[in-house]
């Protein structure tokens, strides 16, 4: 008569042995890299400065040691003292004269065991710059620029050419800058390094010549011949990736000279035909010849209208796809998104999307940003995954 319950009883035991060891073999390693975008401004007011100290002190609490300044905001305007990017006064006028707000945060950062890894824009910049430069600024396919005719962007936004030599120089020049006079830990390039996406640029002078360089002949029809369905349509596509290609490796060995250790990381699109097609962003060829140290394929799950469950599979992918290529390149996928479709995200989705990246086999993870995990109230469950109490 007891041969049933204790039948019962073994079944009972064995699953839970059973469940807990599926349980252990899903949960991924913890992130030993784990880094948080931080606006240096009260988002949405760029006029307003951020307490870093507090900030600096919740994102080291919460587990996280990379923190990454957006130092250059999307206006076109860096929120610190650079002598090269025309500033923004509004911004700067929060401090004394003799303080600058990134020289707080690195030094802040670094005292709190945190590696800086400044976020710096690309080809994004502010009208004033064109008005020093005009010859440096994108054309669109009718000739106009933007001077002229306003921004091509729907956010407003302008952009410098990358077939600019003056513009590349300068761009160059400001990443330089932040290595040698603010002692940042790594360079993470923002998702705008490249052409524009969603704007048929860059017609001006400049490009022309340049492609025209490349392709070893003269080009009849311009632009007609390089715009979609054009004859020279997949030559232009090449052109605008090798541009891209050839300007990052100026940029790293401009760094890398100054401080080897220096990490040069890229935020990506998980897409890399797309990026390559619509901005010349070849990351996979970036990978492969090296030239930055890690990748960031931006996973926005919700951005996208997908489960969190795609931040896994799509890591996954890519995680193969570098580790076949390059070996020596990192992974870190940045999970988040944007604050309209994040700024309710739970908690638990917030971990999960971390756990999904690191299941895939990633080195680490960047969150986006400090601002949604503000509005989402996610700050205490990342730091109990990140840093269990004892």
């Amino acid at each position: 008569m007891l041969v049933f319950p204790v039948l019962v009883l073994l079944l009972i035991v064995a699953s839970y042995f059973l469940l807990n060891r599926i349980m252990r073999i899903e949960e991924p390693p913890k992130p030993e890299l784990r880094g948080v975008f931080l606006y240096m401004y009260e988002f949405p007011d760029r006029s307003v400065s951020r307490n870093f100290t507090f900030y600096i002190g919740k994102i080291k609490s919460s587990g996280f040691n990379i923190v990454l300044p957006f130092v250059v905001h999307a206006g076109g305007l860096p929120d610190y003292r650079s002598k090269i990017v025309p500033v923004d006064m509004d911004y700067l006028g929060n401090f004394k004269s003799d303080e600058d707000p990134l020289k707080i945060v690195v030094e802040e950062s670094h005292r709190n065991g945190l590696k800086v890894w400044a976020w710096v824009v690309g080809f994004r910049t502010s009208r004033s710059v064109l008005l020093q430069h005009p010859d440096w600024g994108i054309v669109n396919e009718k000739g106009e620029d933007q001077l002229s005719h306003g921004s091509f962007h729907q956010w407003g936004w302008y952009y410098l050419s990358p077939a600019s030599e003056g513009a590349r120089n300068y761009i160059k020049s400001y990443i330089v800058e932040l290595v040698q006079e603010y002692g940042v830990d790594g360079i993470n390039i923002e998702d705008d390094f490249g052409f524009p996406p969603g704007i048929e640029a860059d017609f001006s002078e400049n490009a022309r010549r340049s492609f025209e360089s490349f392709l070893g002949r003269k080009v009849q029809n311009w632009p007609q011949d390089v715009l979609a369905g054009g004859s020279l349509r997949s030559e232009w596509i090449g052109w605008r990736a090798q541009i891209v290609t050839d300007f990052l490796r100026e940029i790293r060995s401009a760094v890398k000279q100054i401080n080897p250790d220096i990490v040069l990381s890229a935020d990506v699109s998980y897409d890399s035909n797309w990026n390559r097609q619509a901005m010349g962003v070849d990351w996979s060829e970036w990978v492969r010849q090296g030239l930055v140290d890690v990748v960031c394929p931006m996973l926005y799950h919700r951005d996208n209208s997908m489960p969190v469950k795609w931040v896994e599979d799509t890591a996954r992918s890519i995680v193969e796809q570098v580790e076949k290529s390059n070996s020596s390149v990192l992974v870190m996928p940045c999970v988040g998104g944007s604050l309209s479709t994040t700024g309710n995200m739970p908690g638990w989705e917030w971990v999960d999307s971390v756990k999904g990246a690191m299941r895939a086999g990633a080195s680490g993870v960047l969150v986006f940003a400090d601002v949604c995990l503000d509005s989402s109230r996610a700050w205490v469950e990342l730091a109990n995954y990140f840093q269990p109490s004892q």
